[in-house]
């Protein structure tokens, strides 16, 4: 009769901690883009109102949620965010020859699982991690620590109230063409070639080329600076094809890109 009982209660106890979790992580495989509804709003680099902030955002900028906790947004680091790596671990693969001779533009990685920081130090927040090959843009340098633009795998975290799911409003404001495309998410895709220089396509700006090696041609909309110290060098590209995939020619926004050569 005891050990009727003792099974009856740990069955209940493994019953509620299954549900608690899912409670707790109902909102892993959240993913949209959300609008900032008030002004001054911090993002920080942990779901705690206590933690540093990394940036401040504005009424009516756009971020993209990967995930939920509790009260929280989990969203991919704006522009605005500092982004930290420390030199010995990426080699620069465009250095200024013409306006500051010895300044590095743009880097590869050199290991794996690189820690991106909010500020140069081995103690300051971890922001995200990057691996060997990738691509980064240098911003500016500061002792033994580069500054970059915020890559595709750094994030830093919103309070729910402050983030509006319903983009409606802001899609009838723009033309119907660019409300389609909001409104079914981007395909993301994979794919290695050559990298060389186009010009301006259409109405995006995407100022270079990817031949693959069946000579499919795409072009790519990303960092400039970036895309110009990989010109004719192999790459690989990880992106979200933003035109038709149809198209003679798609369009790919380039969220990761690593030097293969």
């Amino acid at each position: 009769m005891l050990l009727n009982l003792k099974s009856r209660i740990t069955f209940i106890f493994v019953t509620a901690c299954f549900i608690f979790a899912g409670d707790v992580f109902a909102g892993a495989g959240t993913s949209f883009t959300g609008q900032i509804n008030a002004d001054n709003i911090n993002v920080r680099v942990d779901a705690t109102i206590g933690s540093a902030v990394a940036c401040v955002l504005s009424k009516g900028q756009l971020v993209e949620v990967v995930s939920e906790l509790y009260d929280w947004y989990k969203i991919r680091l704006p522009k605005e965010a500092p982004s930290y790596v420390k030199k010995d671990l990426v080699e620069c693969i465009n250095p200024d020859p013409v306006s500051a001779p010895g300044k590095c533009l743009s880097a590869k990685v050199i290991k794996d699982r690189i820690n991106i920081r909010l500020s140069p130090g081995e103690s300051s927040w971890i922001l995200g991690k990057i691996n060997r090959l990738t691509v980064v843009s240098i911003l500016s340098e500061k002792g033994d620590w580069y500054r970059i633009a915020p890559v595709y795998q750094s994030f830093g975290w919103v309070n729910k109230k402050f983030v509006d799911k319903d983009l409606t409003p802001l899609l009838k404001k723009e033309k119907p063409l660019a409300a389609a495309r909001e409104i079914k998410p981007p395909e993301q895709l994979v794919v290695e070639g050559k990298v060389s220089p186009y010009g301006i396509v259409l109405w995006r700006t995407a100022t270079h080329k990817l031949i693959t090696s069946e000579n499919k041609v795409y072009f790519l909309k990303g960092n400039r600076k970036s895309l110009n110290s990989l010109n004719y060098r192999k790459v690989k590209v990880t992106g979200r094809l933003i035109s038709p995939q149809e198209s003679k020619y798609p369009i790919i926004e380039i969220d990761i890109i690593e030097a293969l050569n």
